[in-house]
């Protein structure tokens, strides 16, 4: 069987994702202070771009429908931030959003610019209209492997694991949050924010070059 160039391609990119999980997971048990971030210059819609090019199997095999909507960004799409881990969090979201999502379901990944005082923060939300969680689960969603079956509806249910957990220090060490709010037999919306750094001309300008 043949397998196409881009399907490794996307596959190596989980798999380097998953393991930064791990990693991630292990530097903040040993140190109070986790990681420390490396803020780049970067157009949003290439980073949303990009992780649904590494879902787009999964998309295509499920005939899930995903739109993008971004909000508050007047033409100007270049945030500073860390872009690495900003994917962490967001490929987490949108795995869970795939793997609860049925046939022919839909997902809906919102970026919004926000300011709150004298911080701009990244607010970005994965929608599904999913199974949704169920209240006795919910509590579970951000502790070490919580996992949870819905066997009767036949969905590939098998646990959030490690990446929730992750993602929510990660979101924390930026000053952030992580929420979300779920119906059940309706579906899930799970959104955070980043603080953004302040993108100065210079940046814009090495940004544009290459």
């Amino acid at each position: 069987m043949k397998v196409s160039a881009n399907k490794i391609e996307n596959s190596a990119k989980f798999i380097d994702f998953f393991a930064h999980d791990i990693l991630d997971y292990s530097v903040m048990q040993e140190n109070s202070n986790g990681f420390t971030p490396i803020l780049s210059v970067v157009d949003i819609r290439d980073v949303v771009s990009e992780l649904q090019e590494i879902q787009e199997e999964k998309f295509k095999l499920m005939k899930i429908d995903v739109t993008n909507l971004f909000l508050n960004f007047e033409e100007d799409f270049l945030v500073k931030t860390d872009i690495k881990r900003m994917q962490q969090v967001l490929l987490n979201l949108l795995s869970n959003a795939v793997k609860f999502t049925p046939k022919h379901g839909s997902i809906v990944i919102m970026v919004e610019k926000q300011q709150l005082g004298h911080k701009e923060m990244l607010r970005i939300s994965v929608t599904d209209n999913g199974q949704g969680i169920k209240k006795k689960y919910q509590s579970k969603l951000f502790k070490m492997f919580g996992t949870f079956k819905d066997t009767k509806r036949g969905l590939n249910t098998n646990g959030i694991g490690l990446g929730l957990v992750i993602s929510k220090q990660i979101v924390e060490k930026f000053d952030g949050q992580i929420r979300f709010y779920s119906k059940y037999k309706r579906g899930t919306t799970f959104f955070f924010t980043f603080e953004l750094g302040r993108v100065e001309e210079e940046e814009v300008s090495q940004f544009l070059e290459n």
